[in-house]
């Protein structure tokens, strides 16, 4: 078994009040449409500043990626002169141009005392090793 539901009646006044909305209440009502469009108008301003701020930092940077550009061109055709310059061509004509030539014959100069098996050289390096250690 079913049972059916019937809509409940409101109670309608016997002397026929309704609502009246006073001058305070329209006051409110006013004061926070004023405040929501106030603050709405803020918000939208900000966003606004927000996004030009923004595109001048993106026109900034694409400055600087010229900026870029430009000097990493001026650093590798500085390196090329570089190598250039560092060349051993170009150094050996300016070479001739200032009168030097290559020698004809090479001489060994030996200078004695260097080079020598000597036990007694190795023990003074040894010491000067020491004594040179030691001071701070």
């Amino acid at each position: 078994m079913v049972a059916r539901s019937q809509p409940l009646a409101l109670p309608v006044p016997s002397r026929g009040f309704h609502v009246v909305i006073g001058p305070r209440a329209r006051r409110r009502r006013v004061g926070g449409w004023i405040a929501l469009s106030f603050t709405l108008a803020a918000v939208f301003f900000a966003m606004i500043s927000l996004r030009v701020a923004l595109d001048r930092n993106a026109f900034v940077l694409d400055d600087i990626r010229e900026q870029i550009v430009v000097e990493e061109s001026r650093y590798w055709e500085l390196r090329l002169q570089v190598a250039e310059l560092q060349s051993p061509e170009r150094i050996a004509g300016l070479a001739e141009e200032l009168g030097m030539v290559y020698p004809s014959q090479i001489a060994t100069i030996e200078v004695p005392g260097l080079g020598d098996p000597d036990p007694g050289n190795e023990r003074r390096w040894v010491d000067l090793k020491t004594l040179l250690s030691a001071q701070p």
